[in-house]
């Protein structure tokens, strides 16, 4: 009869209990980790950050939306609109501008976002600033895990409203 608990039989035995007690250990704190309750300071640290995200953005929207009032739309070199509008709102400053680009540099997850806010700034006349403006708000809004666009901005969907005053 051969004998059963031989050196090979204890070596691969300690060896198998070492691998899968190493198994589970990694398995074991993988789950603590995913499951284990955030403090509360984590908590506050993580709400904090997406406020200030939520913020930055709807900072962006709203200088993207004073250079937009204060932006003549042509066509083919042509004025789409020459009646008496109602831009109300100040044209954003330099500092204004350049501030809230680099809070969308430090804040966005998704590079587009800050290079979408740039290119309407630039002067360059392949810009569609009203397309891009709708680009901005859903890319923001995919960051913010708010799912994706509402309104389509590649096509006529998104548009700038103005108003105009009576004479």
């Amino acid at each position: 009869m051969k004998k059963l608990f031989t050196a090979e039989f204890f070596g691969k035995f300690f060896l198998e209990v070492i691998v899968i007690g190493i198994i589970i250990f990694f398995i074991q704190s993988y789950f603590n980790k995913k499951w284990q309750p955030f403090t509360a300071a984590e908590t506050l640290k993580k709400e904090n950050f997406l406020n200030a995200k939520r913020d930055t953005y709807f900072q962006a929207i709203d200088i993207l939306n004073r250079v937009l009032a204060h932006t003549e739309f042509t066509i083919d070199g042509k004025l789409i609109d020459t009646t008496n509008r109602n831009i109300g709102g100040v044209y954003p400053t330099d500092i204004e501008i350049n501030s809230c680009l680099s809070k969308l540099c430090i804040y966005s997850d998704d590079p587009q976002i800050p290079l979408t806010y740039q290119r309407l700034f630039t002067p360059d006349s392949s810009v569609k600033p009203v397309l891009e403006m709708g680009k901005f708000i859903n890319l923001a809004r995919q960051d913010l895990g708010y799912g994706d666009a509402i309104i389509d901005s590649t096509g006529d969907r998104y548009k700038f409203i103005q108003t105009h005053r009576k004479h």
